[in-house]
């Protein structure tokens, strides 16, 4: 009888990696990612063992944490070549267009960005592709021993993701690391690097109560990624108040100030097949829609520019970089991480083009102008459907509702997402939309492609 019980439980075992991963997958996956390692956490571990941190950590007030952590670590982060990227508004598709035109050019390209959108180990990427779940435990057992060698129990998930990220880029080989702030610059952990290039996108009011209350404040921080002699690329189309600090920051420090001209884009087009326009009188077209899409690319355009990336490799790049969650389109739905009004007010320049019934799911949090963006987008929808959002501070989604029927439209605050998804479906819409956070967005886009299998 034992006999039986241990064959059958065999049988099981195997059955089971066959449903999860395939025929072909190796055994050793199985066993390293899923039944753990001998030293180190599996892929579940490693996950529980993030959530034992906050987002945030306790406040800093410079980087001295996160150096002792590299330094128990061995300073992986020494020797790699990066782009550090900041800002408040188009950081992930500057980022894609900067490290996919590095991966046509033929570099190694490491991507340390967030948030994820369906899986966490998405925020570590090589070559366009996220690292697999057995490295992902392997870097994250790794951050837990060098901060379990320096004592220190109140780092952040952040940092914990960024010690992960550098060992990885460092064991991996990576000829470029595109390297994307989590909040702010100046004491974000990214900085504890010195790039090659440092990028700021769009400077705008979010994270108030960590960054200030003006764009000029907000762009302090955002400054702080500048460092002494290395060249800085700004997005145009800035706040005066907020071009004006990062231009004195990057005098101060002596580097190279790069920012276009409002008058070097000239818009074509921009539909959901995406964004045509010209730049410096060169045409060049984006995947991804929006016409907030051309002020992004020409900070991508003058990064790569300055790294010597050939013209094609830029064009190809931009032609068809994609990022998910920005206006991303699956079955039906426009799935879009607007989360501030710079955001929803790039969205709702991309709807006015679009006619036909519009329907909105939405749900947002209490930490951002979440009544402003929805200023913005409410008037182009006819129907609202409210959800709380995944997080601690979520608007309420009644309240959600009641402030769109004060607008005028027809609401609703549904029971989950599921529900939202099938209120939404059943207006006959031409066109569907989600948008409040990308975490939200992630969860709808795991629905809607569930949907399909």
């Amino acid at each position: 009888m034992a006999a039986e019980s241990k064959t059958l439980k065999k049988q099981l075992k195997r059955f089971s990696e066959i449903v999860l991963y395939g025929e072909k997958r190796k055994h050793r996956f199985l066993k390293n990612t899923i039944f753990g390692k001998k030293n180190g956490m599996n892929y579940f571990q490693s996950i529980e063992y993030l959530k034992g941190f906050t987002k945030s950590g306790k406040p800093v007030t410079d980087l001295s944490r996160f150096e002792g952590l590299m330094s128990a670590l061995g300073d992986p982060q020494r020797g790699l070549s990066f782009i550090h990227v900041a800002g408040t508004n188009g950081k992930g598709s500057v980022c894609e267009y900067i490290s996919h035109a590095l991966q046509l050019a033929g570099f190694n390209t490491g991507k340390f960005t967030s948030p994820y959108i369906t899986f966490v180990e998405e925020r570590i990427q090589i070559n366009g592709k996220p690292i697999s779940r057995e490295e992902f435990a392997l870097y994250i057992s790794r951050a837990r021993e060098g901060a379990e060698k320096t004592g220190c129990t109140h780092y952040s998930q952040f940092e914990i993701l960024n010690a992960a990220a550098f060992l990885c880029f460092k064991a991996r080989g990576c000829d470029y690391t595109v390297l994307e702030t989590g909040i702010g610059g100046l004491l974000d952990s990214t900085n504890i690097i010195t790039p090659k290039i440092s990028v700021i996108t769009t400077v705008d009011l979010d994270h108030c109560a960590v960054l200030g209350n003006t764009p000029a404040e907000i762009a302090e921080h955002k400054a702080g990624i500048i460092k002494k002699g290395c060249p800085v690329v700004v997005a145009p189309f800035q706040y005066d108040s907020a071009a004006h600090v990062l231009k004195n920051k990057a005098d101060r420090e002596g580097s190279a100030f790069i920012m276009p001209e409002n008058s070097h884009i000239e818009l074509v087009s921009s539909d959901l097949s995406g964004t045509r326009f010209l730049y410096k009188g060169k045409a060049f077209k984006t995947k991804m829609c929006g016409k907030h899409q051309a002020i992004n690319a020409a900070a991508a355009i003058e990064t790569l520019r300055l790294l010597n990336i050939p013209e094609k490799h830029i064009e190809k790049a931009l032609l068809t970089a994609a990022v998910p969650a920005r206006t991303e389109q699956v079955e039906g739905w426009i799935i879009d991480g607007a989360h501030n009004p710079s955001g929803a007010g790039a969205l709702a320049e991309l709807l006015k083009g679009i006619k036909g019934k519009k329907v909105l799911l939405t749900g947002m949090l209490t930490t951002k102008d979440w009544k402003g963006s929805l200023k913005l987008l409410i008037p182009l929808f006819d129907y609202v459907a409210a959800v709380d959002s995944f997080a601690e501070n979520a608007v309420s989604k009644s309240e959600i509702a009641r402030f769109a029927r004060s607008m005028g439209k027809k609401a609703a605050a549904v029971r989950d997402l599921t529900e939202g998804i099938t209120a939404a479906e059943t207006q006959n819409a031409d066109l569907k939309v989600v948008c409040g956070s990308l975490y939200l967005c992630g969860e709808v886009r795991k629905l809607l492609i569930e949907k399909t299998k």
